[in-house]
């Protein structure tokens, strides 16, 4: 009776020991999914930056003083110590017509440029334009050729007031901690990149067509625009030179002047590479809530020769994709994701990546524009002038460009409603299948060549 005593307090005990142990683990269960559950600090989007208020006002009719407005001269060209003026070596002229007058390029059907030292941020632009006893007729570009309109036209003696809105960025990054990985600096490899338009100190001004006339230049920061970014390779990066450029590079005109654009892609990145060379790191630094990212990779991504960046698309690639996404809703932004257009071939080259960019979409619940699918249609709607929308196998030229961002307009309307409130009212779709001929525009003076640096 004592042995049997003996083991079934042994038993009991033990039972007791495996329900105790049982009901901590469940407690501490609901502890962490209790924990889980709260809103962590690291989650939250990230406040505002400080508002620094940045304003210019610039007249440029000849002889004519008005009150908080800076008098421009024809002879007024840039420097960092004055801060603003006429830029890149474009020569232009003074017209007076009495009390009234513009300023206009030298030469005919050449534009000028006008640059303004400004911090890094988003900048509301209002140009007036016009002749008072002429036409005129303006095509507008800021900073690498972002293209805000074209055909602002007025008769002799009308005035006509444009508002867009343009950003400029630096490469610099917040440094880190003295103790922390990272870097204060994106990562800059291609020659030619540090001296582009987009990274200077300054907003750079374009004023094209075949009579621009200039007679007054209101720029204000503001730091409560939206803004969307853009992330890619060198099929969606700005040109380094010329009037045409990828689908972000000519999207602005299809927007309303209530948001603003900021192209973070360059040639040769992937999705990885974006993330390590602290691209990424640069457009979360200026992120904010209600801004926007559209992601488009897949051209570099599907090549192994180059091991450091290559992307395996049923899995790194969708990890990268993955990053980009979780670090923008963080910021309480939204991410689209892009899939690639097809290279001039028109054959499966980038597809891989395009479907397991689908697949995320579908599996995370992301906005998605099939840019690929609708080039395949487009490419074979192009027929053997296919050419005329490239530059080489794989990269466009202005008129690729311009029909891919009639497609993304497109797209966003069908699947991004968010962003959709920003397009014009009177944006006319293009069918892919039917693709609409080169514009004018394509055709305007690009102007002075960017400096390259030596590699």
């Amino acid at each position: 009776m004592a042995i049997h005593s003996e083991h079934s307090m042994k038993a009991t005990a033990l039972v007791f020991r495996i329900f105790f142990f049982s009901t901590a683990l469940f407690l501490a269960h609901l502890n962490v999914s209790a924990l889980s559950a709260q809103a962590r600090p690291e989650d939250q989007p990230l406040p505002p930056a400080p508002p620094v208020h940045v304003e210019f006002k610039f007249n440029f009719v000849p002889g004519k003083t008005i009150p908080s407005f800076t008098s421009v001269s024809a002879g007024d060209l840039y420097s960092i110590d004055q801060g603003y003026g006429f830029d890149l070596g474009q020569k232009v002229v003074e017209v007076a017509r009495g009390n009234d007058g513009f300023i206009t390029a030298a030469a005919t059907n050449t534009p000028f440029f006008f640059s303004v030292k400004v911090p890094e941020g988003n900048y509301r632009v209002t140009v007036t334009l016009g002749d008072p006893a002429g036409d005129s007729c303006t095509t507008l570009r800021a900073e690498s050729g972002h293209l805000m309109a074209t055909g602002i036209t007025t008769i002799a003696g009308q005035r006509r007031t444009h508002i867009f809105y343009a950003n400029v960025r630096r490469p610099q990054l917040p440094p880190p901690p003295s103790n922390a990985p990272g870097g204060s600096i994106v990562h800059m490899f291609l020659a030619g990149e540090a001296e582009a338009r987009c990274w200077d100190e300054k907003l750079t001004l374009e004023f094209n067509g075949p009579r621009p006339c200039l007679s007054s230049l209101e720029i204000v920061k503001d730091d409560l625009v939206p803004t969307l970014y853009t992330a890619g390779d060198s099929t969606v990066g700005d040109p380094r030179h010329g009037p045409g450029g990828n689908w972000p590079t000519q999207l602005c005109q299809w927007l309303k002047p209530e948001i603003a654009l900021c192209n973070a892609a360059e040639g040769g990145e992937t999705t990885k590479s974006f993330i390590t060379g602290k691209r990424m790191d640069k457009i979360l630094s200026q992120m904010k809530t209600g801004d926007f990212l559209l992601v488009q990779f897949g051209h570099n991504d599907s090549k192994p020769q180059w091991p450091q960046s290559y992307t395996e698309p049923a899995t790194t690639f969708k990890v990268y994709l993955r990053v980009l996404i979780a670090e923008t809703r963080r910021r309480g932004a939204t991410p689209v994701l892009v899939t690639p257009m097809e290279r001039r071939s028109n054959g499966d080259t980038v597809g891989p990546w395009a479907r397991a960019m689908r697949e995320v979409a579908d599996d995370d619940n992301v906005p998605l524009i099939d840019q690929w699918a609708m080039s395949k249609i487009m490419w074979s709607a192009l027929g053997t002038d296919v050419g005329t929308a490239f530059s080489d196998q794989t990269h466009l030229n202005g008129y690729g460009g311009y029909l891919l961002s009639k497609l993304i307009i497109a797209g966003i309307q069908k699947n991004v409603p968010a962003l959709a409130r920003y397009v014009l009212d009177d944006f006319k779709s293009m069918d892919p299948a039917h693709p609409e001929p080169p514009p004018a525009y394509l055709k305007e003076s690009p102007g002075p060549v960017a400096p390259r640096r030596a590699k």
